[in-house]
């Protein structure tokens, strides 16, 4: 049975803001219809609730109004380690509006209503945290008006293949192996805040690279579906308006149902690096698509070796984008604050994007 509370009511128009743990139909219909991105870049989520069932925690926060929702905006609880300390944390992971609705001050007034609300539930010490698209004019105002102590670049690195292949090499996780992935992701990201490695690991999702049959490299993947309706630049044109048109390019690139392999939880041996890139295009080949996406800390160690090792393709360099990771926090001391404004930031594969 799904739980449900009303925080506020309107004077008038019979408005109310309500929190439920599971989403109603009408939630996911103004979910799926959104149009994401900026004024350049703009796509859909396909498969709006399979990425919603992703979650750990859920919280739907809905504006209804005579009993139609008008504005929804979505929430994910979370535990995660700062300076080895375990916090309680919500992810704000995404908002809509009804497109006649919107510029009412419909967000303004959920975020009055939901902050009161996390920082109550949230924990001692605890933090929201959001990432926004950094060219994104609408995300980039709330998250202005929630406000944020902590902002960290998270580059959007594209990695893409034209003609993917599988490798030998490349085989499933053993059960007997999944501790020494763990003990290895821990080492690696020693120096890394928000770690979630205990809750964000998915043996069913994870791919590994064996050189005689030990494990040099090993990633989860999960599969992003997008429709992709506008992009910027001659490049973003090229793609939508000019290849498409060429007998057989959708078959390597449709820009109407775009599958990107979301690479997380990446882990290579010192100097094996490059064994990553040959997991991640047979993870690509896997699946059937031609693009990944890895998403680190642009301070990190890891994404370092990445880039020096080379190997992005060539997607990567005609395409560029990023994100700002945005953590407000609660109850928090100095010391753990500083904590977080200093050292790379974990961005978790059980972060739904």
């Amino acid at each position: 049975m799904t739980d449900s509370e009303v925080l506020w009511r309107g004077e008038n128009l019979g408005q109310i803001i309500s929190r439920t743990s599971e989403p109603t139909e009408q939630t996911l219909s103004i979910l799926d219809a959104t149009v994401w991105g900026s004024r350049d870049t703009r796509y859909r989520v396909l498969g709006i609730g399979e990425k919603l069932a992703r979650m750990r925690d859920p919280s739907f926060f809905v504006l209804a109004e005579k009993g139609v929702e008008q504005c929804v905006f979505v929430l994910d609880h979370c535990i995660k380690h700062i300076g080895g300390q375990p916090c309680g944390a919500y992810h704000f992971v995404m908002a809509a509006t009804l497109p006649d609705r919107r510029d009412q001050g419909f967000a303004t007034r959920m975020i009055d209503v939901i902050r009161p609300y996390a920082e109550r539930t949230v924990g001692r010490p605890g933090f929201g945290f959001a990432y926004v698209e950094a060219t994104t004019e609408i995300s980039l105002k709330l998250s202005e008006h929630t406000g944020h102590a902590v902002e960290a670049d998270v580059p959007l690195q594209l990695f893409s293949r034209l003609k993917p292949r599988l490798s030998s090499s490349v085989g499933t996780i053993r059960e007997d192996e999944h501790q020494g992935i763990l003990l290895g992701l821990k080492q690696l990201y020693a120096d890394h805040e928000l770690a979630d490695f205990d809750l964000s690991f998915f043996p069913g999702e994870t791919r590994v690279f064996r050189r005689n049959g030990e494990i040099t490299a090993s990633a989860q993947a999960e599969i992003l579906n997008w429709q992709i309706l506008s992009m910027p630049g001659l490049s973003g044109r090229l793609l939508l308006d000019a290849l498409p048109s060429i007998p057989g390019w959708n078959r390597i690139l449709d820009l109407q149902d775009l599958k990107v392999v979301r690479f997380g939880n990446i882990y290579f041996q010192e100097g094996r690096a490059a064994d990553f890139f040959s997991l991640a295009e047979a993870c690509l080949a896997e699946n059937n698509t031609r693009v990944g996406l890895v998403m680190l800390d642009k301070r990190s160690p890891v994404l370092r070796a990445l880039k020096q090792a080379g190997g992005f393709g060539l997607l990567s360099r005609a395409m560029a984008g990023s994100a700002k990771l945005r953590i407000d926090t609660v109850f928090m001391d100095d010391d753990l604050l500083t904590t977080l404004r200093t050292k790379p930031l974990l961005i978790s594969p059980a972060d739904v994007f």
